[in-house]
């Protein structure tokens, strides 16, 4: 891992998909990864699932993920990440795409916890 958070982006990642490759798949309600962006994101209050774009699910080790997409109304590119580890433990996460990374640099960026 590098180790400024802003070399991420010059490293080549990929994942396996999970099967399904689906929000479907994700075992956290989109009701509830809208309440959390509401307590976590600028938008505030005004968050909607409409601002979410699903784009795909990962398999990082033994851990499973599901990314999207979110812009927020100030055009900011974010990615919205749920995280299931072995235990089942659920994690939902969001951050700003400050580094113009990939949805895989993100994702390992998330799995080693550097955001």
């Amino acid at each position: 891992m590098p180790d400024d958070n802003s070399q991420l982006r010059y490293v080549n990642v990929t994942f396996p998909f999970l099967d399904p490759d689906s929000a479907e798949s994700c075992p956290e309600p989109m009701d509830s990864i809208v309440e959390y962006l509401r307590m976590e994101s600028t938008d505030g209050d005004d968050a909607k699932a409409e601002q979410l774009a699903f784009v795909r699910t990962a398999q990082v080790a033994d851990t499973r993920y599901w990314i999207w997409r979110f812009h927020e109304k100030d055009g900011a590119e974010c990615f919205v990440t749920v995280a299931v580890s072995p235990d089942g433990t659920v994690c939902t996460g969001y951050d700003e795409n400050y580094y113009s990374l990939t949805p895989e640099q993100f994702i390992l960026g998330d799995y080693h916890n550097v955001f």
